[in-house]
Order: structure tokens, then sequence, then C-alpha cells
């Protein structure tokens, strides 16, 4: 800047000496005057040494203004110089800035890249650490037992449950929901057989305590090269045998619900075989009959509920998983005919099995003695009849599975039934006439589908699933019939039906679950005519059912009142129910249960439109406790 002021103050001296005054018009006429004057007189010696001084010193003046100019442009080039040099400096600075900028960054990120793989190393060693304490664990508190090399594993959870019925059914922890007791008849049976009236009661409730419900379990795996093999097998203690009553000891024998193995390749094909739940039971995941592959109500009622379809028998599957979420299976099953007796022509018609109840297996109690020692009382002896079986039923199901979806399934039945009509006689002697027996067939089938659904993973499951067809109550939870004889040509009509559940199972935290389930399952008519002016069969219009509101037959009698014969026509059942574990650790699982359940009975109205219905409400509390 000061360099600057001097270069103005040079330009501006210059100026002043370079600017002479321009020359009046009286000086042009002095020197006019002087020229002339001159003309004629020449200039003195002192005149000339002085304008000789000025110019002198005018020459001197400029010469020193020229070399100041000179010196202020040499400052400005070395001004300039330096501001060049200052840029030049400043942009190498920028450069240096730059270049200490990306290798800090460069650095940064190898110090990040470096704290990552120590991160890396960590995680590995604590998961190393993990590994090893869990080892450490299992050596010093094994899950299973190694034999051989297979691993054992025990289970079970031990059980006692107290039950609470409006109306009386004399049958434990599972309730009959196809014989809950009609109107005022103590009796409910649907055939009207008189052995099991003294069973069913309205007017009584009913107390009582069990823990026939506790089971013990046994798995065995093992690793064979790319083939896994699982062996399972789980008994409860709902069997009975004449020795079993409630009067002293109860003496209950183990009865066998699963026992099965199962052999699974690495290309996605499995086989198993032995009993086990049904492939037409819904599964949570996949086709595998594993009970945690399985959906199975976490219901105390042992008989699950109304429009729950499910079986437990030998079978033989094999399951195919096509990618990460098909699955495709097809099962052998061991069949059962179950003959609706009040349509069949009794003593002519062979190799059916009756009507089961509960969990006493495919027949009624049919035969009670009376005992006198230790205890007086009666002791009712079941005694099951098995059907000759013309082929295993056979089922497929297609499955599909998605993390966030839930689970889909697809499934049908196809069931193939046989009766043997038995020959008769007429007359005697020479003159008896023997009419030959035959055989009888008739298919029967069914259409089914499942769901599962997430609607708060983790949280809320929605429920559903559905069976529909004809001859498939085997299926069904209220086991009704499978089909009828007609009394005419002896023809097997196997009997159409349909049942569905539906509800929510919710876990509100990690130690409660609270569900609710709806069931349904409705039993169509199945008429033919014994005349061409009558109907008879299953539903029909002429059964009377005018008995049913009669304590017993004798006072029904009295009352002009009929029997109580009606057929099945719709049951329903609302359960609501909960679990909330005390305690769940290392050694097990200390689990208290509650459920309330409504289950309605609705009959075919028969002779003058009688349709009787009747219900039954239960309360069950329990407590397990769950080994681990």
């Amino acid at each position: 800047m000061r360099n600057f002021q001097k270069l103005v103050a040079v330009v501006a001296l210059s100026g002043l000496c370079f600017a002479l005054p321009a020359p009046s018009d009286s000086d042009a006429a002095k020197k006019s005057t002087k020229h002339k004057a001159a003309a004629k007189a020449e200039p003195t010696k002192d005149e000339l040494k002085e304008l000789k001084q000025a110019i002198e010193q005018q020459q001197a003046a400029t010469q020193q203004l020229q070399e100041q100019l000179k010196q202020t442009q040499q400052q400005l080039q070395q001004t300039q110089q330096q501001l060049n040099q200052a840029q030049a400096t400043a942009n190498a600075a920028k450069a240096e800035v730059a270049t200490v900028e990306s290798n800090t960054t460069v650095q940064v990120q190898k110090v990040q890249a470096d704290l990552s793989d120590v991160k890396t190393a960590l995680s590995t060693t604590e998961a190393t650490v993990a590994k090893d304490e869990k080892a450490v664990k299992e050596l010093e508190h094994p899950a299973s037992i190694a034999y051989k090399h297979i691993r054992i594993t025990p289970g079970g959870f031990l059980e006692m449950t107290g039950y609470f019925r409006s109306h009386a059914t004399l049958s434990d922890q599972a309730t009959p929901f196809n014989s809950i007791a009609l109107g005022g008849f103590a009796g409910g049976s649907a055939t009207g057989n008189t052995a099991t009236q003294s069973n069913y009661n309205p007017y009584l409730t009913e107390f009582g305590m069990t823990a026939r419900d506790s089971r013990i379990t046994l798995r065995a795996d093992a690793d064979a090269g790319k083939t896994k093999l699982t062996g399972y097998f789980e008994v409860d203690f709902f069997g009975t045998s004449p020795t079993a009553n409630l009067s002293q000891t109860t003496s209950f024998t183990p009865r066998i619900r699963q026992a099965w193995g199962r052999a699974k390749f690495a290309n996605g094909w499995s086989i198993s075989g032995g009993q086990m739940w049904s492939l037409v039971t819904l599964n949570r995941h996949g086709n595998e009959s594993d009970n945690s592959n399985l959906w199975i109500p976490n219901i105390i009622e042992a008989q699950y509920s109304v429009g729950y379809d499910w079986a437990r028998f030998a079978e033989v599957r094999v399951n195919k998983a096509i990618g990460k979420n098909l699955n495709f299976a097809i099962a052998l099953d061991n069949p059962a005919y179950l003959n609706s007796g009040a349509t069949n022509t009794t003593g002519t018609v062979a190799g059916v099995a009756s009507l089961g109840a509960g969990l006493l297996g495919n027949s009624l109690v049919s035969t009670c003695s009376t005992v006198g020692s230790p205890v007086t009382g009666v002791v009712c002896t079941n005694t099951p009849t098995y059907s000759t079986n013309l082929a295993p039923d056979m089922i497929t199901k297609l499955s599909y599975d998605d993390p966030k979806l839930g689970h889909y399934e697809i499934k049908a039945i196809s069931r193939f039934f046989r009766d043997r009509v038995v020959p008769t006689v007429t007359g005697s002697g020479s003159t008896a006439v023997v009419t030959p027996g035959w055989n009888n067939t008739a298919l029967g089938g069914g259409i089914g589908a499942g769901a599962i659904i997430p609607v708060i993973p983790g949280k809320v499951d929605f429920i559903a699933q559905g069976l529909y067809g004809k001859g498939i109550s085997r299926y069904e939870d209220s086991g009704q019939y499978d089909f009828l004889v007609r009394s005419t040509d002896k023809n097997l009509s196997p009997l159409k039906s349909f049942s569905v559940l539906t509800g929510f199972e919710t876990h509100p935290n990690k130690k409660s679950e609270i569900d609710f389930l709806f069931g349904d399952e409705y039993y169509y008519r199945d008429l033919y005519h014994t005349t061409p002016t009558v109907l008879a069969g299953y539903g029909a219009y002429t059964a009377v059912n005018s008995g049913c509101y009669y304590e017993n037959a004798a006072v029904a009698s009295a009352n002009d009142a009929g029997a109580c014969t009606g057929n099945n026509k719709n049951l329903w059942n609302a359960k609501l129910y909960g679990y909330y574990d005390l305690y769940k650790g290392p050694i097990g699982t200390l689990r208290y249960g509650a459920e309330v359940d409504y289950v309605e009975r609705e009959t075919w109205s028969g002779a003058n439109g009688i349709a009787p219905k009747g219900n039954d409400k239960t309360a069950f509390v329990t407590m397990r406790y769950i080994l681990p």
C-alpha cells in the first residue's frame, strides 16, 4: 500500500514538472519584442550561463524523477513477486491441507477397519466362549443321554387337573361331545342305548380330580451321514382295564399315544412310520409329525374341541420338501369304520365297528358287573369292536410356509368302506331256505384346509381349519358315524358332514398364554325310502324324540312318550383358556392354567317336529410340572 502511495506522488510531481504554462497574448508580444530586440542585440555571457544552469537543473530533476519511477517500478515488481509467492504458498498450503485431510481420512478408515476387525474378533471370541460354556454346561447338565451315537432325550409332564361340569357325563377329563344329555333325559345317547343312560344326567353336576393326562416321552436322534434318524415314544394314562375305577385305587393303565420312527434325507425326502398324529392334523409348519411341527390346541380338555380335525394311530408317511417354502406329503392310515347302529339291522351285517365315546376307543361300555371285594361297586368293561378293513385311508397334504405370512395347507382324504351281509335262513329242515351273503363296498372322502397367520408376530396368531366330505367323521373331534347301513338293501351310505375350528392364540408375555377357540360340526340328513311313502335313515323325520324330555323310560312311558333316538345335527363349542408359568428355568416349568367351556348339541327333528337340545358347561383348573 505504501509503495502505491509513493507511485502516485511521483506521477504527480512529474506532471507538475512537465506541465509548462501556455503563453498568453501579452507574453507573445513581449517575446516578439524581445526577439526583435535580440535580433538587434546578442545575449550576454551571464545570461547564457544562467540559462544553461536552469537547463541543467531541469535535467537533474528529470533524471531524479526517472530514478524514483524506476525504483517504484522495481518495488511494484517485488510486490507482485511477493503476491505471486504468497498465492503459490497459499495454494501449496491448500494442497497440503487436502493431502493431510485425505491422509487423515485414510487413517480414520484404517482405524475403523481395525476397530471392526477387533470387534469381529471379540464377537468371535465371545461366541467361542459362550459355545464352550454351553458345551461345559451340557456336559455338566446334559439335555440328552448319549448311547452308541444316539441322543436319547426324556421328557413329559406331571399334571393334576380338577374339573366341574354343569351336567354329569362320568367321562373324567375327556368330554363326550356327541352324547351331551338332551332335554331332561338322563341318557343323552343318540341311539337310545340303555347301557349308557346312567352315564349322562342333566340333573346332576359333576366334580372330579385326575392325573391321567400326565405323560412320559422318550426321543432318540442320530445322524447317519446325510440321513437324520428320529424315534419318538409317548404315553399317558387314559387306558382302561376291568380293575380301573374311582372307588379306592384308579389302576388306569398306560396308553400309547405315539410310537414312531423317521428317516430324513438331505435331498428333502423323509419317510415316517408308526403311531403318530395323522397327516390330517393341522401343522404349524411343514408336514412332519413332531409335536413342535404340529398345531395341537394347548387345551386342558382331553377331548380337545368340537371342530378340531385330528387322529392318532398307525400311519406311513412320505414327505418331500420342495424348496424352502413348500412341502408335499402322502400318508396311508390304519382305517376303522364307525357304523351308525341306529340304522343297522342287527345280526345281518358284519365287519363294522361301533361308535366310540370320549377316549374309550371305538365302542361304548358294553358289560357291567357287581364286585364286592375289596370295595363294593359296579365295574363296567369296555369291549372294543374292530372293523375288517378293505384298504388303508389315504391322505395327501400340500403346505406353504412364509416367515411373515404364516403357514397354509390344503389336504384331501380317501376312504374305502366294506361290510359283509351274512347269510340268512328261513324255515327249517327240508323246507329251509338259505339266502347267500355278499359284500358291500363304498367310497368316502373329503377335502380340507388350514392356516396359522401371525397377526402380531410372536404375540398373536389367528388359527383356522376345516374339513368337508362324506365318511370322514372318524377324523372329526366329536366322532360321529362314518356311514349308515340301509335296512332295505344293506348297502353302505357314507354320511356327509363338515367341521370348522377358528380362534386366536396369544402370548401377552413370555410367561403367559391366553387362547380363544370356537368350533362347529354339522351332520347332514341321509334318507332313503323303505317304502314308496316312508323315509328312513340318518335324521329321519319319523325318529321318536318325545322321550328326551323325561328322566327315564318309565316316566316317559307314564306320560305316553316314546324313546329318545334323535340323530345329531349340529355340535358347537366355545372355549377360553390360559396359562401362567410361575417358574421357567433349567430344571423345568411350573405352569398353572384354567379353562371354561360351553358345548351345545342339537338333533334333527323327528316325529311331530321334536328336536331336543342339550348343553354342558365345564370349568377346568390344572397344575403342570413340565420336564426340561
